[in-house]
């Protein structure tokens, strides 16, 4: 077919359009809006500037962003896959490794030390493997080409140069998760900022290389999204007196005192009625068969502060509680 001028200039303004969106982070319209809006990250804006024009798009994270695994799957593959004797094996490991450290947050925080390392061993296979991707092309790529988030991402990427300029890092070499978290505990650049401590007493806080500090972050992040001290982590009920109007489809943090859910004819421990006034959510978790109903208070929504999805909070609880069986 003969490509007349006119269809030539068509197809070279299509590629001009399609191109960007990929592109390298130089030169680019919305990253010079994004510097003129950020006033201190740290480096001069020269030097920001710089970083990204060494840094090139990875189009390939984003559909790892977008596909949760609540959209492909039902509860029970996830925990299956999640809450694994391999992992709850080196959980248990992980515990008597660190119990002097575990004990002292645990102290001072009331967090158990079991859900410390229920929530490393998911996030970083207890510190193996903290990621692999370069931090800050991931982020650039959120922040610049991911529109249905870039705000979010766009915060992370200004709070990540912050964090390398403060830490002496090289912003071209932290590597990190596909959504640009770092360290055991897999933190975002803002909940470094807000949540990350100092556990080993050497007057930084570092969650590239210090166990302890990734045991004390991760304790004082459910802490500061108030986790009770011995409260009940999930209880199971009944589930033929459960009415799925009931059911919360999202994390809440209200819900019913645990003597009214008995009123309502869910049968409840003996253990669990000592914490009467305790305030729980009912949530269903889907399975091939019959869905399974829980309930879950305030230590259940502390771990969806950490990430909201419903079946990570029970994976946590579920991985928690296999470390303590005997």
């Amino acid at each position: 077919m003969k490509i007349t001028r006119n269809w030539w200039l068509v197809l070279v303004c299509g590629l001009v359009v399609v191109a960007p969106v990929w592109a390298g982070f130089d030169n680019r319209i919305e990253v010079s809006t994004w510097l003129a809006e950020n006033s201190d990250l740290g480096y001069e804006k020269s030097e920001v500037a710089a970083f990204l024009a060494q840094t090139k798009a990875k189009p390939s994270i984003i559909p790892i962003i977008r596909n949760a695994p609540e959209k492909k799957w039902v509860w029970s593959q996830y925990g299956k896959r999640m809450v694994s004797d391999s992992r709850i094996k080196r959980g248990k490991q992980f515990v008597v490794e660190n119990s002097a450290q575990l004990d002292r947050v645990t102290q001072t925080t009331g967090v158990d030390g079991a859900i410390i390392a229920a929530i490393a061993g998911i996030e970083s296979n207890y510190g193996a493997n903290m990621g692999q991707h370069l931090t800050l092309r991931v982020l650039a790529t959120l922040a610049f080409d991911y529109q249905r988030r870039s705000a979010f991402f766009q915060r992370q990427l200004a709070e990540f140069f912050r964090l390398c300029y403060s830490q002496g890092l090289d912003p071209i070499k932290v590597k990190g998760s596909s959504a640009g978290a770092v360290g055991m505990g897999q933190f975002i650049p803002t909940s470094y900022r807000d949540f990350a401590v100092d556990g080993d007493g050497d007057q930084r806080i570092d969650l590239f290389h210090s166990k302890a500090d990734n045991i004390a972050s991760i304790a004082n992040y459910l802490s500061r999204h108030r986790w009770q001290v011995g409260a009940p982590w999930l209880l199971t009920v009944n589930t033929d007196a459960v009415k799925t109007h009931w059911v919360s489809a999202k994390a809440n943090n209200k819900g019913l005192a645990l003597e009214e859910w008995q009123r309502r004819g869910l049968s409840l421990s003996n253990a669990a009625m000592q914490w009467p006034q305790q305030r729980f959510n009912l949530y269903a978790f889907s399975t091939a068969g019959e869905d399974e109903y829980l309930l879950g208070g305030a230590n259940f929504y502390a771990i969806t502060r950490y990430n909201h999805s419903l079946w990570y909070s029970r994976a946590v609880m579920d991985i928690a509680q296999a470390i303590v069986a005997p």
